[in-house]
C-alpha cells in the first residue's frame, strides 16, 4: 500500500463533443475510454483511497482529540488554531473552515467510491478481481460516512454519482446512513474473504476491517441511540450477538495480535530499528509517504504525507534535538498525564514530556501550554527526507483501528451478553503489555474496560466518540474536569448533543433542503 501512494492520482477530463468532431480523442483521456483495463481501475480505486489522506490543519483525528479530555487546543499563539479552540470551548460556529473541510474530504471519499462501484462491472476485469476491488470499495465508503455520521448526525446519503438536478440533498434519516454503513460492511466481509496481499501491498484492506470497524460503529449506535448493554439492533439487521461474532472471527481466525512492546507501534527514536507499520496489531492504517516531491502546501489531494505530525509537534527545538520543530498544537491536559498510573509504561510512549525529555529552554511554550504534547505522532528529525516540502512529507501512518482496539471492543461485548470471564481475559491482555509486573483479574467492570480505553487509545482520535456513546452528562463531566479557567477554558455546547455543526457553506448549496442541527 505504501507502494499504492506514490502513484499520481490521475485526472479524468470530462469532455465535449462538436457535432462535426466525430473521433475519438488519441492523445487525451475521457470518461468514455477510462475505466476499462485492470489499470484503469485500480487508479479508480486508489482516488477512493486518496481522501484519507486529507489530514491537513484542523483534521478530525486532531480535532476530535481538543474537544476530549485528553487535549487543549495549542498552536503558536492565541490567535492560533482558532476554531479547534472554540470547538473546545463549546464555541464553535456552522461558518468555520475546518467542518467544512471534513465534510468535503469524506464526500471526495464518497464519490471516488461510488464512481469505482459504477464502473467496475463494466470493466475488462476477472470477475473475482473485480469482486475484491469492491470489497474495498465498499469498506471505504463505510469508513467515511462512519466519520460523517458521528460528527454531523444529519447528513445525506449519496450512494451514486449524482446528475446536475440532484445536487440539493437533504439528510438522511440517521437510521438509513446506519443501515447502509451495516451493508457495506457486511457485503465487504464477504467481497473480502480469504483476499491477503504482499508485502508491496501491505495497508489494503483486509476483511478483518470491515468487522472491527462495524463493531466500532454499532457500539456508538447503541450508546447514543440505544439501550447501551448491547441489546440494541443497529439498523441493517446488526445485533450485538453478530457483532461479538464478528470480533471474534478476528481474534481467532485473523492472525492479528498486539505487538509485544507497545513502543513499536510509534516512531520514537528508541525503537528506530523495530518500528513498524502495518504490523500484526494493525488491522487498518491510514497509509502516509516521504517521498512526495511536490511543494503542495493548502493542495490537499497531493499531499502524501502525514500532515498532523508537524502540528502536534514541540515548537522550536534546538539543531540537536531528536523531534522536528512543530507547531505544538493538542497540548495534551495533566488530568491525562495523571491518569496513568506509576508504572504504566504507555505514559511515556503516549505524552512528550517537555522539560524531561527536552531540557528546559530548549523549546518554545506553545499556547495552553501543559507540559506534554502528543508523543506518537511527534516527528522526528531522522523520518524527514531529502525531497520535497518536509513539513508535509512525513511518513507515519495514522493507525485507525488496531487489535487492541479489538480486545478492548470484545470486552465490552462479552461484559455486555458474554463471559466476564472472557471480557476479563480480553481486557487482561491490553493491560498486561502495559506493566512490567500485572497480576490479571478474574472479573472485569465496564468503567475499567472504558478507563482502559482511554489509556490505551490516548489522543488517536478515540476518546471522544468514547465518552459520547456513554451519554451526556459522562462527556460533560469529563470536558468540565479540563476547564482550568482562562486559556484552559473548556465546555460543551449540551444543546448540540454532541454533535457538529453543519457547515453553512453546504446549506446554502443544497438550496437549504439541508437543516442546521440542534444547538447552532
Amino acid at each position: 500500500m505504501k507502494k499504492i501512494i506514490y502513484i499520481l492520482l490521475f485526472a479524468v477530463t470530462f469532455m465535449g463533443c462538436d457535432d462535426y468532431l466525430e473521433k475519438s480523442p488519441v492523445t487525451e483521456q475521457t470518461e468514455e475510454s477510462f475505466y476499462r483495463t485492470e489499470d484503469d481501475m485500480f487508479r479508480a480505486l486508489i482516488a477512493a483511497y486518496e481522501p484519507l489522506q486529507r489530514n491537513w490543519g484542523e483534521s478530525l483525528q486532531l480535532t476530535m482529540d481538543i474537544v476530549s479530555d485528553d487535549a487543549y487546543g495549542g498552536g503558536g499563539s492565541a490567535t492560533d488554531g482558532v476554531g479547534g479552540k472554540k470547538a473546545d470551548r463549546g464555541l464553535t460556529t456552522p461558518s468555520e473552515g475546518m467542518w467544512s473541510a471534513m465534510w468535503n474530504d469524506s464526500y471526495a471519499g464518497v464519490y471516488g467510491a461510488n464512481v469505482f462501484l459504477e464502473k467496475v462491472d463494466a470493466s475488462e476485469m476477472t470477475e473475482e478481481l473485480k469482486t475484491q476491488l469492491k470489497g474495498e470499495a465498499l469498506f471505504l465508503r463505510a469508513y467515511y460516512y462512519a466519520n460523517l455520521v458521528r460528527t454531523f448526525e444529519n447528513v445525506p446519503l449519496i450512494t451514486k454519482t449524482l446528475a446536475t438536478s440532484e445536487y440539493s440533498q437533504a439528510a438522511a434519516p440517521v437510521d438509513e446512513v446506519y443501515a447502509q454503513i451495516a451493508s457495506d460492511l457486511e457485503t465487504s466481509i464477504t467481497y473480502l474473504k480469504d483476499v491477503t496481499y504482499s508485502n508491496d501491498e501491505k495497508g489494503r484492506i483486509t476483511e478483518w476491517a470491515p468487522r472491527a470497524l462495524l463493531a466500532r460503529m454499532y457500539l456508538f449506535y447503541d450508546g447514543v441511540y440505544g439501550s447501551k448493554n448491547a441489546s440494541t439492533t443497529m439498523p441493517g439487521d446488526v445485533t450485538g450477538a453478530k457483532v461479538l461474532t464478528y470480533l471474534n472471527e478476528i481474534i481467532t481466525n485473523s492472525g492479528a495480535d498486539l505487538l509485544p512492546d507497545f513502543g513499536n507501534l510509534w516512531g520514537h527514536s528508541e525503537f528506530t530499528d523495530s518500528w513498524v507499520e502495518n504490523s500484526i496489531e494493525g488491522i487498518f492504517e491510514v497509509q502516509f509517504s516521504n517521498q512526495g516531491e511536490g511543494w503542495q502546501w493548502y493542495s490537499a489531494p497531493f499531499d502524501i504525507g502525514n500532515k498532523m505530525v508537524v502540528f502536534v509537534g514541540p515548537r522550536g527545538t534546538t539543531s540537536d534535538s531528536e523531534y522536528y520543530s512543530g507547531w505544538g498544537f493538542s497540548p495534551a491536559t495533566q488530568q491525562l498525564y495523571d491518569s496513568y498510573q506509576d508504572g504504566d509504561l504507555r505514559r511515556d510512549f503516549t505524552l512528550l514530556d517537555m522539560v524531561a525529555e527536552l531540557g528546559e529552554g530548549n523549546f518554545e511554550e506553545a499556547d495552553q501550554y501543559t507540559g506534554y504534547l502528543n508523543k506518537k505522532y511527534a516527528g522526528l528529525k531522522s523520518q524527514v527526507p531529502a525531497v520535497g516540502q518536509e513539513q508535509l512529507n512525513f511518513p507515519q501512518n495514522y493507525i485507525s483501528i488496531r487489535y487492541a482496539d479489538v480486545l478492548l471492543m470484545a470486552a465490552e461485548m462479552e461484559f455486555h451478553i458474554g463471559s466476564n470471564a472472557t471480557a476479563a481475559i480480553h481486557y487482561n491482555k491490553v493491560r498486561s503489555r502495559a506493566f512490567e509486573s500485572y497480576s490479571p483479574v478474574s472479573s472485569v467492570t465496564l468503567d475499567q474496560i472504558f478507563e482502559e480505553r482511554k489509556l490505551e487509545f490516548a489522543l488517536e482520535g478515540i476518546r471522544y466518540w468514547d465518552l459520547l456513546r456513554r451519554g451526556m452528562p459522562v462527556l460533560e463531566s469529563a470536558v468540565q474536569v479540563t476547564n482550568l479557567g482562562g486559556i484552559y477554558d473548556s465546555a460543551v455546547n449540551s444543546a448540540a448533543r454532541g454533535f457538529w455543526p453543519i457547515p453553512s457553506t453546504e446549506i446554502a448549496l443544497s438550496n437549504f433542503m439541508l437543516e442546521q442541527n440542534d444547538g447552532y
